[in-house]
């Protein structure tokens, strides 16, 4: 043990030195979300500056001023469809928009067709969601004032539903939730453990090929068995994951704890508003509003147990996954020989980023079940159903599961990892790599 812990000193100490390290790790939870902010806001104000223009052939004539998507300007023209198409391509517009005449005449007529939209490029599905609302919502209004029918009663027998969801406990207490937080939490958290498997896999075979390459580990292992020095890497690259991830805990919670106190207003600041003119005081209720709506979320989800799993699932996959990554690291000369071996172990992980998608959409789904019990893709899958709900049994075997699964590997990896090490310039294949498994050193 004193030599895996001498080892994880020298390769943690190592990284949390580097200023790369400092300021990745300080920058990004201030960066990341001013790049978000900065993107939305400049996307927002280019889709509102910017509009292209669109031809509008209406035969009908129904559809004057029916339109309300403002990244277009419409331009109402008139003649054939063909004279149409030949108008937009010589203006240069973006598309035309052919609406055929209809028959409104049988009220029970309620699905129509022959509505085109031609352009040079795809338009977004958001835009072409918006057309097809415009026309149903004319057509429909033009249908109601044929029938005779009053809009005024028929707006008033129009409702609006808010259904709210709450979990029951075993002794039937009800707690709300939120299913929309709820996605972004576990798409979130399963998202970042497949990030850093990459980033800190990547960074294990580095280390391990660098040490190899230069010839610095036949002095090494004349003092630390090879299995000691990979577990030392494995577990000191892990201490440097965990330590960011620490510090981008505490300063996200500051950061958002002084957000919602800004929001919320303390008492100088209630002492202040007072004084203030109506209008502001209103501004500080929104606000007060505001960060009530978002502690209210936040209270929905269990954030200690979703942090407390979270932890552990980030720390099994990085285990796991790390082993194999240094094994392949020994195995091979060069970064280049090592591309042929990535593809089996990266190909759970793909598989993981991709059925989450599904599994938010059905998160006790036997997809889900299964996936989150298999090591090799709970990590990720697990953490993306545990903010809507797990059953105790299923967490409790998923995480054996884990950690029966990293047990398995780290010792498979040390096979490898004993004879690699030291081997150069023997070209490594799968068969070579079975058979260091049985020799004896």
């Amino acid at each position: 043990m004193k030599q895996i812990f001498l080892v994880l000193k020298r390769e943690y100490m190592t990284r949390v030195k580097k200023k790369s390290f400092l300021l990745a790790t300080i920058l990004t939870p201030l960066v990341m979300p001013a790049i978000i902010f900065a993107i939305v806001y400049f996307a927002t104000q280019e889709k509102e500056s910017r509009s292209d223009k669109v031809l509008v052939l209406d035969e009908s004539g129904y559809f004057n001023d029916a339109f309300d998507v403002t990244s277009f300007e419409f331009e109402y023209i008139t003649g054939d469809l063909e004279s149409a198409k030949k108008d937009m391509l010589e203006q240069g517009a973006f598309g035309l928009l052919y609406l055929p005449n209809v028959d409104l005449g049988d009220g029970s007529v309620i699905d129509f067709s022959g509505f085109e939209l031609y352009s040079k490029t795809n338009p977004s599905v958001q835009a072409m969601e918006r057309l097809e609302g415009d026309i149903r919502n004319k057509l429909e209004d033009i249908k109601l004032d044929k029938s005779g029918l009053d809009p005024t009663v028929i707006n008033n027998l129009r409702v609006r539903v808010d259904l709210d969801s709450f979990n029951i406990s075993e002794s039937g207490e009800a707690q709300k939730s939120n299913a929309k937080l709820s996605f972004a939490i576990g798409y979130g958290t399963g998202f970042l453990i497949y990030m850093f498997i990459f980033i800190y896999g990547a960074q294990i075979m580095q280390s391990v090929l660098d040490e190899k390459t230069s010839r610095i580990v036949e002095v090494i292992v004349s003092s630390v068995r090879p299995f000691q020095l990979m577990m030392g890497k494995v577990l000191g690259v892990g201490a440097v994951g965990f330590t960011q991830l620490l510090i981008w805990f505490v300063l996200i919670g500051g950061l958002g704890t002084v957000g919602l106190s800004i929001l919320s207003g303390d008492s100088a600041v209630m002492e202040a508003a007072s004084q203030q003119v109506p209008q502001e005081a209103m501004e500080l209720t929104s606000q007060q509003e505001m960060a009530a709506d978002i502690q209210a979320m936040i209270a929905t989800v269990p954030v200690v147990k979703i942090l407390l799993c979270f932890l552990f699932f980030f720390m099994g996959a990085y285990l796991l996954y790390g082993a194999l990554y240094a094994a392949i690291g020994s195995a091979v000369d060069s970064i280049q020989d090592a591309q042929q071996f990535m593809f089996p172990i990266i190909i759970p992980i793909i598989a993981s980023i991709m059925a989450m998608f599904f599994v938010l959409d059905d998160p006790n789904g036997g997809l889900a079940v299964t996936l989150s019990l298999i090591p090799f893709t709970s990590p990720i899958i697990m953490m993306a159903r545990i903010p809507f709900g797990v059953p105790d049994w299923q967490l409790a075997l998923s995480m054996v599961l884990l950690i029966g699964g990293f047990i398995g590997t780290l010792w498979m990896a040390g096979r490898v990892y004993r004879i690699g090490i030291l081997m150069y310039g023997v070209k490594v294949n799968w068969k070579t790599i079975g058979k260091w498994f049985t020799m004896k050193v």
